[in-house]
């Protein structure tokens, strides 16, 4: 089951609508993954995967884009915020 939720997040270089979907989920709670995977999209570009750790306290990204480690750790906090909220 892929589920997703759309943010707008004040970066650098401007504001950026970035989606947010879980990948490899059989199981999901509110609006996003219990397992940890996540896509992130602007629009039809692909902005790289974050996967956290099962407590989502550690957290890896694999993708290409110009994020800054500042930037990433404002989407990841989003991200991890969004999952206890829905818990």
């Amino acid at each position: 089951m892929n589920t997703s939720l759309q943010h707008t997040f004040n970066l650098t270089d401007g504001k950026h609508d970035i989606t947010i979907t879980s990948i490899n989920s059989d199981i999901a709670i509110g609006c996003l993954s219990e397992n940890g995977n996540y896509r992130l999209t602007e629009g039809e570009l692909n902005l790289g995967d974050i996967q956290f750790d099962i407590e989502m306290d550690y957290w890896i990204y694999n993708g290409q884009s110009e994020f800054t480690r500042g930037e990433l750790i404002t989407i990841a906090d989003f991200i991890k915020h969004q999952q206890h909220r829905a818990a």
